[in-house]
């Protein structure tokens, strides 16, 4: 399986040398109980997100996990995003079975395309 991860681009430099680290995330509550939901782990996605559709960031992190999808379905979150599958993965399960690569990087949300002009003397 393909899947994504959009962060910062030191956030993705970390990852490429490190691995993912677990976050906690929160999406709500549950319906019948009221509780919230919470998950631990990464969050990856089928396709890349735009940043006002999941977590904000300039990078997109491409995640090769050589496994069904069968064996996510227990980390899948439903219902969260209308036109993405979202899969919450703990940080080791990613780290042991997955190929990680930057796949692409926003200039343009970076900051690195800003324009700097010399003071006048």
């Amino acid at each position: 399986m393909l899947l994504y991860h959009r962060t910062s681009v030191s956030q993705s430099r970390a990852i490429i040398r490190d691995g993912f680290v677990d976050e906690k995330w929160r999406f709500g509550s549950d319906d019948v109980s009221g509780e919230p939901l919470r998950a631990v782990g990464v969050w990856l996605t089928d396709r890349p997100l735009p940043p006002d559709e999941g977590p904000g960031g300039a990078a997109v992190v491409e995640v090769s996990i050589p496994l069904p999808e069968e064996a996510l379905s227990p980390f899948e979150v439903l219902g969260v995003l209308p036109d993405a599958h979202l899969w919450i993965i703990p940080a080791k399960v990613v780290n042991q079975h997955a190929g990680i690569r930057v796949s692409s990087v926003d200039a343009s949300a970076s900051g690195f395309h800003q324009r700097f002009e010399e003071p006048e003397e």
